[in-house]
């Protein structure tokens, strides 16, 4: 469905007017403080140290470096020390999980998606390991070329001279462009590794630095880096069997419980292996948390898989467990906060969310910045699915919610029905059916939650969707700006409904938008419950 709302795209003019009297005791402005404009920044390709560009460019628009001399903050979450590697060990516990703070060094945001821990193997016992522990320099260098989308990185670690640190990467396949390791002006020599399933490592190195010191210490990684936009999503590619990574077959007792359910499923090698990686994500997202563990074959997996139970972290190891059976290349990556699975489709390795993401009580990590749009997901989602993004949206409300209760308690004017209804709020609009969509129509009502907007700036968007009377629980909806006049419009960004049917958000109007009077156009996607509708 298809409405709108009116935005304006203001420029502040400032002009100082003074009175004769005043020009006696005039003295002038000698320096005078310019706040940044990342658009100039680009522009000019501004570079601050370790040659990181003070600007780059994001589909939602040019966003500002993080600063690489800010000094660590006792608040901040670091990451530290860390063996090169562990492993994974499955349980039964089904309950959907509270998830408390959760770090987002990336700019644009990604939240839940850091990539921080991935594993690409199994043991006889089940427990998932790295399967090539070699840890190699990561490629380097070169700006991001075409279908490579960019980001900035803020991470704060401590270390001891020639230790390994685990950071995160933004997505499979990443890449550094620029980075600096430093403790405010103090630049820091280290190298950057990654391992067979592409965890990363830092290895600080202080030798030859000026002021080197022997003990521990905390400082500041700052990185701009690339990474194949297809790595988030989008079509999958469709590889013969003979064109997949080939890798050592799995223990024999765990090759045996696979089959069983490949069985229970119909998959073989009869079928593509797209329609393989179709019908098992469709499988996985079927999942439900649940209260009693799954319990009755002895086998982790096998209790898992058969009983449909399962949070993410469940989901993602019995998915890898099934696809690597049948010759899949799989991993399963994860954070403190979320897990998903990567797939191998004879190109490049692809993110695939599975749901059965928690409930995050600390604050939106993401709401001070702009949020990254990925590419469409290409698979459908059941009734009832809570995705990696949902829980940030979540948070987001929550978050929108309690300051508004907040400023009415703090004895700020209610707001009237009058001021609700005010004209940045709307209801549904004539649209369109999509063609082939004969799911419910949905309706879709929303605010946007500011008078003006700004380009480059966070716009915050506050909603909900319907259809048939009935809230449209986790769906996608789109954002775009339309020039009235012309009809054209500008994509800004993707929102996910929560379990009410209710979204909310910010995002961020390009710089490169012309001043002038937009309209905010919402549409929803189709998905299995609820239609979509086009401009």
């Amino acid at each position: 469905m298809t409405s709108t709302a009116r935005a304006w795209l203001a420029t502040a003019l400032l002009l100082a007017l003074m009175r004769p009297a005043d020009a006696l005791s005039y003295r002038p402005v000698l320096h005078e403080p310019i706040p940044p404009d990342p658009r100039e920044d680009l522009a000019m390709h501004v570079a601050l140290d370790g040659e990181l560009p003070a600007a780059i460019q994001t589909p939602g628009g040019v966003v500002g470096a993080p600063d690489p001399r800010q000094l660590p903050s006792p608040t901040e979450a670091t990451y530290g020390q860390s063996a090169p590697h562990d492993s994974f060990v499955p349980d039964r516990d089904t309950r959907r999980p509270d998830v408390g703070a959760y770090d987002d060094p990336f700019t644009p945001s990604t939240a839940p998606f850091k990539r921080l821990d991935a594993y690409d193997a199994v043991h006889p016992d089940y427990r998932l390991y790295v399967r090539d522990e070699r840890l190699v320099p990561l490629v380097t260098g070169g700006p991001p070329v075409r279908d490579e989308e960019a980001f900035y990185a803020d991470v704060v670690v401590d270390f001891a001279p020639d230790t390994l640190v685990r950071i995160p990467s933004v997505g499979p396949g990443a890449r550094i462009v620029r980075a600096r390791l430093g403790l405010g002006a103090d630049d820091l020599g280290f190298r950057v590794f990654h391992d067979g399933a592409d965890n990363w490592f830092l290895q600080p190195s202080q030798s030859g630095q000026p002021g080197a010191r022997a003990a521990s210490m905390r400082a500041r990684l700052v990185m701009e880096v690339a990474v194949p936009r297809a790595a988030f999503g989008g079509p999958v590619g469709d590889p013969s069997w003979g064109d997949l990574i080939v890798f050592p077959p799995l223990p024999e007792n765990v090759a045996r419980d696979a089959a069983e359910l490949c069985g229970a499923l119909g998959l073989s090698h009869k079928m593509r292996p797209r329609a393989v990686v179709a019908k098992l994500v469709q499988y996985f997202r079927s999942f439900v948390d649940s209260d009693d563990p799954p319990q009755g074959r002895g086998s982790v997996y096998l209790d898992l898989a058969l009983s449909k139970k399962g949070v993410c972290r469940h989901r993602a190891f019995a998915f890898l467990v099934t696809a690597q059976s049948l010759g899949i290349p799989t991993r399963v990556v994860m954070n403190e906060a979320h897990a998903w699975v990567e797939v191998h489709d004879g190109t490049l390795w692809r993110r695939i969310d599975l749901g059965g993401a928690g409930r995050m009580t600390s604050p939106d990590p993401s709401a001070d910045r702009a949020a990254y749009t990925p590419p469409p997901d290409v698979f459908t989602w059941p009734r009832g699915s809570v995705r990696g993004d949902d829980m940030i949206a979540d948070a987001h409300a929550r978050a929108v919610s309690a300051s508004g209760s907040a400023a009415a308690g703090a004895g700020g004017p209610p707001q009237s029905s009058a001021a609700a209804q005010a004209p940045g709020v709307t209801s549904a609009s004539p649209a369109a059916p999509i063609a082939g969509d004969d799911h419910p129509l949905s309706d879709v009502s929303f605010s946007v939650m500011a008078s003006d907007a700004h380009r480059g700036q966070p716009l915050p968007v506050r909603g909900t969707v319907r259809a048939d009377g009935e809230a449209c629980a986790h769906v996608a909806v789109e954002l775009s700006l339309r020039d009235p006049k012309t009809r054209s419009s500008v994509l800004l960004g993707t929102l996910a409904t929560g379990d009410d049917g209710s979204f909310a958000g910010a995002i961020v109007v390009p710089g490169s938008t012309p001043v002038g009077d937009y309209d905010v156009v919402a549409r929803t996607l189709p998905d299995a419950r609820c239609g979509g509708r086009a401009f």
